[in-house]
């Protein structure tokens, strides 16, 4: 309903924006509301443009695919299916079938790089002309985080064309929305409507763009290695920006970011969030909303300098130990929501009273083995947590750019998951015992009712014999005395 009232207004205000300027009536209050919408657009758009001689530009997308152990065969079966005669590739597929069941089990394998065409790349790269447009090439890496969770992380490295298109949306004046609280307002406007700015406009446009690529990237995914439809739902992303123009000195970016926040704010860098993270020459944010359809768990923005080292600047072994805090808590993440909805679920059963059925059984059956598997993963984490640490490390020192105080990545990943896994456990705890209580009652109440009955039956029974056994004898004395007449 508020949608089509959107609609309905934005259409009443294009009407009259086409109109001769009418001084007086409802037609001229129409119009000083779509002309207060330019003002304010217009100011907005001061406010959010880009600085001169600075520009941001998307250079990759990582998605990152989260495997537990129960789907370590589907990343086997997925790449002896997209790389068939790559000897490297079935060598790592020995080697994981062999460790499967591994207790304890990390690594890290370099899996390979796949290209739109061929040309000037690393050993043993695979050409794909079916790679997205947007798409110049992508490598490949395998991380086994724990014995029972691993990940596959691609990196997309993308065209200047996702760019040009993002900055294209980006310096668009967007007008604000305004919504009547009728659908036919002309009877009366006297604060009768909403009025907003165009900043949640740009926003979106720029989210949807960026959709649109990890669109076509998944369904190349899907199309390739063709991983079972639940394995995508455990995906996550890294937005990697490359931003040029900024201000070297470490104190004045930060001014710069700033003043600047309004712009790279819709592009996901959230430069005054609380959970924005500086690095060495590099910015991790974790946007307050994304407003998109894709779960994205961090924004990566590498920041302009005077001069680039001769080993490089490591960003990608950064953003794959971003990758693997982002796994951790995909996981926890996921079960979370199962144990949400089986939870829902078994108190529904128990305000309604309802009796034991095949579905509330299988819902508690399957709550069980969740509440197992979160166990087991728990367990991992406590057991690896030092490793899982030192491999988050690799993004180097954070600085909390609000607080100014130094951040362990590695060791606040761990304590978040220990701290979450233990209130998922809880919830779960909580309708499992609930559930399994009120199912023994239920069991007691069914043998007593059941008892009743045999008991009964059994009565029935005893009547039944008495009587046949009255009968047979009343017959067996007429027989004796027929034989004692002849």
């Amino acid at each position: 309903m508020d949608n089509l009232k959107l609609k309905i207004s934005t259409k009443i205000l294009d009407l009259v924006e086409g109109l001769p300027r009418f001084r007086k009536g409802t037609i001229s209050s129409l119009q000083d509301i779509r002309e207060r919408q330019k003002k304010w657009s217009s100011k907005e758009f001061e406010r959010r443009n880009a600085p001169k001689e600075s520009n941001i530009e998307l250079s990759q997308i990582t998605l990152i695919l989260t495997f537990e152990h129960e789907d370590f065969n589907n990343v086997i079966k997925g790449l002896k299916q997209y790389f068939p005669k790559n000897e490297k590739i079935q060598t790592f597929v020995t080697s994981l079938k062999e460790s499967v069941d591994k207790l304890h089990a990390s690594s890290w394998h370099n899996l390979g790089y796949i290209a739109r065409e061929q040309g000037v790349y690393l050993p043993d790269v695979a050409v794909d002309e079916s790679l997205p447009l947007d798409v110049k090439n992508v490598s490949l890496s395998f991380h086994r985080i724990l014995p029972s969770v691993a990940c596959i992380i691609f990196e997309f490295q993308l065209n200047d064309s996702v760019s040009k298109a993002l900055s294209a949306i980006q310096n668009q004046i967007y007008l604000g929305p305004v919504e009547f609280k009728k659908l036919w307002p002309l009877s009366s406007l006297h604060r009768g409507y909403t009025m907003g700015t165009g900043n949640d406009c740009a926003i979106k446009s720029i989210n949807n763009k960026k959709d649109s690529v990890r669109k076509e990237i998944e369904t190349w995914v899907k199309k390739g290695f063709s991983w079972k439809p639940q394995t995508m739902e455990a995906a996550s992303y890294i937005d990697v920006y490359k931003i040029s123009g900024n201000p070297i000195d470490p104190d004045e970016r930060r001014n710069w970011l700033r003043e600047n926040s309004g712009w790279l704010n819709e592009y996901g860098i959230d430069a005054n969030g609380f959970d924005t993270l500086e690095g060495e020459d590099f910015l991790v944010s974790r946007p307050r909303s994304s407003n998109q359809k894709y779960m994205v768990s961090d924004v990566v923005a590498k920041f302009d300098l005077k001069s680039e080292s001769e080993f490089g600047d490591f960003l990608e072994y950064k953003v794959r130990a971003i990758a693997v805090s982002s796994t951790i808590f995909s996981v926890i993440e996921k079960y979370r929501n199962k144990i949400e909805i089986l939870r829902g679920h078994g108190f529904k059963n128990l305000y309604k009273r309802k009796k034991l059925t095949r579905k509330n059984q299988y819902n508690i059956q399957e709550l069980k083995r969740t509440i197992v598997i979160i166990s087991r993963f728990e367990h991992e984490v406590k057991q690896s947590g030092h490793w899982i640490a030192h491999s988050i490390s690799e993004v180097g020192e954070l600085i909390d750019l609000l607080r100014k105080e130094t951040v362990n990545l590695g060791k606040n990943t761990i304590d978040n998951a220990n701290y979450q896994l233990k209130q998922v456990k809880e919830a779960a705890a909580i309708i499992d015992s609930g559930l399994t209580n009120y199912l023994s009652v239920q069991s007691i109440y069914v043998m007593y009712k059941l008892q009743k009955w045999m008991f009964i039956l059994s009565i029935v029974v005893t009547i039944a014999t008495i009587i046949g056994v009255l009968s047979g004898w009343s017959n067996l004395k007429l027989l004796v005395s027929g034989w004692i007449d002849a």
